[in-house]
């Protein structure tokens, strides 16, 4: 058991944006008081502090904002360690296509109230809803999705699991769903314990090696970003690895939700059998759009073919009976078959 100890926490480093950044961190220039003072900023959720709900927290978004009145509301969560700067690639592609989007620091990361301690998976989600809930009180008459990239894609299964009035489609970027019934047997028992006894243990991840994107200008410039967490501590690791298990378990109650799922061939972070179990636990006759699109990393939005993948979103937010454009759909019925 102690030998296999090691192997698992390397699991657990995996679980990590930083993993997949140390190399570029290492070429990155330090972020400078300039580039620390260019952090934008276009506006603050105000949301319930809980579990204080008399008191309200403020999580700063960034905005990309068509000229008009947008057709579309998208509200985009980052994923693990990462920040709002997340959508800054997709952000303006969609802005150009009459969608608002608002891409909000969650809480424990960018520069959201608690960065670097793990909020909890029901306070995430929570936080998500009433996010949710104001875009939708601002104009109701307006479509809104619920869009996530890895943990955010987690948080919208979730979401999209209990169902939301406010929200009427849901799109889940790589999601997070490497759930404890997929891993390794040790793996869920080292978890547990190392998140007890070590809650403060940073692990970089710099000796895995692992590839989120092939566009390194990009994996550079994210983890030269202030906002960035690095090397985040065993204690976030242990809840972001309870949150994949509660989103894979809710992959079997996406029956009514509109939901399009995306997963990449090269994807280093979440492996491909964790994946495919939550497709295939999703309930038939559901409204799930299953996208792999085979040479697509982790941060597939960044990639140098993202075209496929972006094109796919905004088809999806535009018609919701037509086909995906790509091919990503047939694709995933060859996945499924070989997984």
């Amino acid at each position: 058991m102690i030998r296999r100890t090691p192997a698992c926490l390397r699991l657990i480093a995996a679980l990590a944006l930083s993993a997949g950044l140390a190399a570029c961190a290492a070429r990155a220039p330090t972020p400078s008081a300039a580039a620390r003072a260019r952090i934008v900023t276009d506006g603050y959720f105000r949301i319930a502090a809980s579990p204080a709900p008399r008191e309200t927290i403020g999580l700063p978004y960034r905005d990309w904002l068509p000229p008009g009145r947008p057709r579309a509301v998208v509200l985009a969560l980052h994923g693990f360690e990462d920040s709002r700067n997340a959508w800054s690639t997709l952000g303006p592609e969609l802005a150009a296509d009459g969608i608002a989007v608002y891409a909000p620091d969650q809480r424990g990361f960018g520069a959201a109230p608690g960065r670097g301690r793990w909020p909890g998976t029901a306070t995430l989600v929570s936080d998500a809803r009433q996010m949710a809930a104001i875009l939708h009180r601002r104009d109701p008459f307006i479509p809104l999705t619920l869009m996530g990239e890895s943990m955010g894609g987690a948080i919208a299964i979730i979401v999209a699991a209990a169902g939301d009035p406010a929200i009427s489609s849901y799109v889940a970027i790589a999601p997070a769903v490497w759930g404890a019934a997929t891993f390794p047997l040790p793996l869920h028992w080292v978890v547990a314990a190392a998140g007890t006894l070590a809650p403060r243990l940073r692990l970089t991840g710099r000796s895995l090696h692992l590839r989120l994107s092939d566009n390194l200008a990009a994996l550079r410039a994210l983890a030269a970003d202030p906002l960035t967490l690095h090397a985040a501590p065993l204690g976030m690791l242990a809840g972001m690895v309870r949150m994949m298990g509660a989103a894979q378990r809710d992959c079997a109650r996406l029956a009514a939700p509109r939901v399009l799922l995306m997963y990449g061939g090269h994807d280093d972070v979440i492996p491909p059998h964790a994946t495919a179990a939550c497709w295939r636990a999703i309930p038939r006759g559901a409204r799930a759009t299953l996208a792999w699109y085979p040479a697509g990393d982790h941060l597939m939005l960044l990639d140098h073919e993202r075209r496929p993948p972006i094109g796919d979103i905004l088809s999806f937010l535009r018609h919701k009976r037509r086909p995906l454009p790509s091919a990503a759909a047939t694709d995933a019925m060859i996945f499924l078959a070989e997984h």
